[in-house]
């Protein structure tokens, strides 16, 4: 008899908790009290189905109430299901159209530093200007944030997680968060920044001579030849995006001081810089090249390292800036006139197009020095982390918060020494 009673006692207990979390229908999904009443539910029913011989009305009740909880009853132990929003995220890239992603939008979206009322205009101004996404996938979701991959043309790949409240509207978009602040890092940075070479503060004298020769395609090439002795070392200079050959104009003289010979090309992929013409840019539009990307300046990179070996018989050291430090990286792999490596800034700006550094830096066989600004430099280390770096393969960390490309040497630059220190430290050990 006392058993009965006891078993009868636990069947109270379990009906009283089902009852209570029943009660889970009501209150707003993914609340923690929504959640907690769910909880309730599962074990009052654990507890009371121990016995089955209470009563039978109790029992059709319980049965109903598992049939409707288990309608009701989402699945808040797995991963949430956030594929619409994201996927209309990835539509709002490709159609370059604010309307797509809005109505998954939560009203309190804002992005830190910025006022409210500049949020959908900044996001839209995002969504048109930024290169064309390749893909955008979730990584892994759990209630309130996904984890998301984008894989940006020109600007590569990167994960980010997106926030997301209780209506599953979006709060936070951690991508956006970050471009924000890397502009208004480099606005900030800008104030205090050199803007463009001083080649009039050239204290000695140097040789500057105009060249042309063509590129693979017939493209002719417009460079500057800064000339030394011939039987020097050669290193040939590649800008970044949107500049030109006048981005060298106050690096090459101080790289002949140093006794090197340089070559500062105007790459296709490029453009007006310090009210200078990229030539070359200005010829392939002329020529009718249309949709230029920077993978095609690859061919005016390996043309220029065929004049200079034909020219001074010897092998060449490449120094790249920004995209052109990625891909002076990548032709460094299988060209064997390829005698050494500086690149200010690589990163894997390609999307599909070309191999990932991380994949192609272990297998270069010849010298490099890769180097960044500071706020670069964790994800440069990532790059190279299955490089065993020594002295003629590795990553400088500037101490100073330094700049984006080559602009971190022109003459006045803040943090401008210590990398002249490492490249002429790095130089002597490739000789």
């Amino acid at each position: 008899m006392k058993k009965t009673k006891t078993k009868n006692k636990f069947q109270i207990i379990g009906a009283v908790l089902i009852l209570t979390g029943a009660l889970s229908i009501f209150p707003e999904n993914d609340t923690w009290l929504h959640t907690t009443l769910q909880i309730t539910f599962v074990i009052g029913c654990i507890i009371f189905l121990l016995d089955g011989r209470y009563s039978k009305k109790l029992n059709k009740l319980t049965t109903a109430l598992v049939v409707l909880m288990s309608m009701s009853f989402p699945v808040n132990l797995a991963a949430q299901d956030y594929s619409q929003q994201v996927n209309a995220f990835k539509k709002s890239f490709d159609q370059k159209d604010m309307t797509i992603i809005q109505p998954f939008l939560s009203d309190s979206l804002n992005f830190s530093s910025l006022p409210a009322q500049n949020t959908l205009p900044v996001l839209k101004n995002i969504l048109t200007n930024l290169p064309k996404l390749n893909s955008l996938e979730i990584l892994s979701a759990e209630k309130g944030k996904a984890i998301v991959k984008y894989d940006f043309e020109q600007l590569g790949v990167s994960e980010s997680e997106i926030l997301f409240n209780s209506d599953h509207k979006i709060v936070k978009v951690g991508f956006i968060e970050t471009l924000i602040q890397q502009q208004l890092e480099q606005q900030r940075k800008m104030q205090s920044s050199v803007q463009e070479p001083k080649p009039d503060k050239i204290a000695f004298d140097y040789s500057k001579t105009s060249v042309e020769f063509p590129s693979k395609d017939g493209l002719i090439i417009s460079a500057d030849l800064y000339e030394t002795d011939p039987d020097k070392p050669i290193i040939l200079l590649c800008h970044q995006a949107g500049y030109n050959k006048y981005e060298y104009a106050d690096i090459a003289p101080r790289l002949n001081e140093m006794v090197y010979n340089t070559l500062a090309i105007d790459q296709r992929s490029g453009g007006t810089f310090a009210n200078k013409s990229n030539e070359t840019h200005n010829r392939a539009i002329e020529g009718g090249i249309k949709n230029i990307d920077f993978t095609d300046a690859i061919q005016d990179i390996e043309s220029s390292i065929d004049f200079l070996t034909k020219k001074y018989k010897q092998k060449v050291i490449l120094w790249g800036s920004s995209y052109s430090s990625s891909l002076v990286l990548h032709i460094a792999e299988k060209n064997k006139n390829v005698k050494a490596v500086i690149s200010f800034s690589p990163g894997d700006y390609f999307g599909d197009e070309m191999t990932s550094l991380a994949v192609v830096l272990p297998k270069v066989n010849t010298p490099f020095l890769v180097t960044s600004s500071k706020t670069e430099a964790k994800e440069l280390k990532n790059v190279l982390q299955d490089v065993r770096q020594n002295d003629l393969q590795r990553q400088f960390i500037p101490q100073s918060t330094g700049f984006h490309g080559s602009r971190a040497v022109w003459i006045d630059q803040e943090g401008a020494e210590e990398y002249w220190a490492t490249i002429s430290s790095f130089l002597t050990k490739v000789e």
